[in-house]
């Protein structure tokens, strides 16, 4: 997404009153009873129970704009923190696995927010029977995602539970990233006359120079 002309991030004001606006909007309410696939299916379902309840209960200014990454500023400091959950079922795909997607998805969160990598935890939840060999698949595939992106994976954790309690296995990765720029990148920064450019692997590189600048 590029901006028009030399436009750069809105204001601390601008993001104050933005955040002000969404808290004066009614309150959604969850209308289902029992949460079901829906909720987290990332649809109308999925954004109304953020909005009605966790929103909600844990609303602050860092929360409140529901971006890929949070923006945390410590003086002269800017930093993006995001974390995710992947429970992908098959554990091993055409093209990748769940630990190749767990590192590269966080990777990705936090390049939404404009950020460099730095660091990523991972936490397993791991079902009692899944094979030693899948594991180690697994963690090997993580290992050169997180080489090929320039981060480490600085923490972690381990839990396994009982046969049929975690579907073979979850993984939840958190990651941080330093942001070097001045810009303040996310969904409410878009605006009317703004870029939005999509592209498949087969685009090469020249070509998203030409639709940037062009």
């Amino acid at each position: 997404m590029q901006g028009n002309g030399s436009r750069g991030g809105r204001s601390e004001e601008e993001v104050l009153d933005a955040i002000e606006e969404r808290r004066r909007r009614p309150r959604r309410k969850v209308l289902d009873e029992q949460i079901t696939l829906s909720h987290g299916a990332g649809g109308k379902s999925s954004h109304d129970l953020v909005e009605a309840l966790f929103l909600r209960e844990l609303r602050n200014p860092l929360l409140e704009p529901l971006a890929d990454s949070a923006v945390i500023t410590d003086g002269a400091v800017r930093l993006a923190f995001t974390t995710d959950s992947f429970v992908v079922r098959p554990r091993f795909f055409p093209g990748g696995d769940i630990g190749e997607l767990a590192v590269n998805g966080t990777v990705n969160d936090l390049a939404m927010a404009g950020a460099r990598p730095i660091a990523l935890s991972a936490g397993f939840i791991v079902e009692e029977g899944l094979p030693v060999a899948d594991l180690d698949r697994i963690v090997a595939s993580m290992a050169r995602a997180a080489e090929a992106a320039g981060v480490q994976v600085a923490t972690g954790d381990t839990k396994v539970v009982e046969r049929g309690k975690a579907d073979g296995l979850y993984i939840n990765t958190s990651g941080v990233g330093a942001i070097e720029h001045d810009l303040e990148l996310g969904p409410g920064a878009i605006q009317a006359g703004d870029r939005v450019i999509v592209f498949s692997p087969t685009v090469s590189e020249s070509e998203v120079r030409k639709a940037l600048v062009g």
